[in-house]
């Protein structure tokens, strides 16, 4: 298989990951997004550091084949890795909900509030600026966030194409994070997986180490966003 990272040379690629669960547990829900038009570097300083990783600690390379899990990774791991990510030519965005202010019933609808979500940060990103250009949105495909990838790619093409009216090329990509060339999505997972902490817990440590690079910043409901 071709590396697909080649094809999005000079694009500019919008990476999501989440973190936190609709509604099971916890009070917030994370969005995150890395936007770069440097998709290559970022898969290869990942993938390199993944590997010194693995190296160091056997243990975590028998649990995937390509990936240490955020949420599995040691401390020291997390740190360096988004010290590592705020250093690449990037930012980050986010949106965040507070699922104690959501509407039960929206919250029974996981995929159309997650859709919702997603629609909200992506039109802070996206706008008449980017008219002529492609857009790459890329997710991982190992979440509960969309029953039907499908749905997604119309509805955010419908909006953003048909509602909005830009002239972009929109290309939606779901890769498997554990997938050899999808260490990006990685990325984002360890950047969701700070951010969540951040507000969930008031950890400020793995945050610290890209708040640099934050540009957007979304809070859903915003009138009462942890009151």
């Amino acid at each position: 298989m071709k590396n697909p990272h080649n094809k999005y040379e000079n694009e500019r690629c919008l990476i999501f990951d989440e973190s936190g669960n609709l509604g099971n547990s916890g009070r917030y829900f994370v969005i995150a997004c890395i936007d770069t038009k440097n998709y290559k570097s970022l898969h290869n300083v990942m993938k390199n550091k993944l590997r010194i990783a693995k190296k160091q600690f056997p243990e975590l390379a028998l649990l995937h084949s390509n990936e240490i899990k955020a949420k599995e990774a040691y401390p020291c791991i997390k740190y360096h890795i988004l010290e590592t990510i705020a250093k690449k030519e990037l930012s980050i965005s986010y949106i965040v909900a507070d699922l104690k202010h959501v509407k039960p019933a929206l919250l029974k609808e996981k995929n159309i509030f997650y859709n919702y979500l997603m629609r909200l940060l992506i039109d802070r990103l996206v706008s008449q600026k980017d008219n002529g250009n492609t857009i790459n949105i890329i997710c991982d495909n190992h979440t509960n966030k969309v029953g039907s990838v499908n749905s997604f790619e119309e509805y955010i093409k419908l909006h953003l194409i048909y509602e909005k009216n830009y002239d972009i090329q929109l290309n939606t990509e779901y890769m498997d994070s554990d997938d050899r060339h999808a260490y990006p999505v990685q990325a984002a997972d360890y950047v969701a997986n700070a951010l969540y902490g951040y507000f969930e817990y008031k950890d400020e440590l793995y945050y610290g180490q890209f708040k640099s690079c934050i540009d957007k910043k979304l809070k859903f409901p915003s009138k009462t966003f942890s009151t």
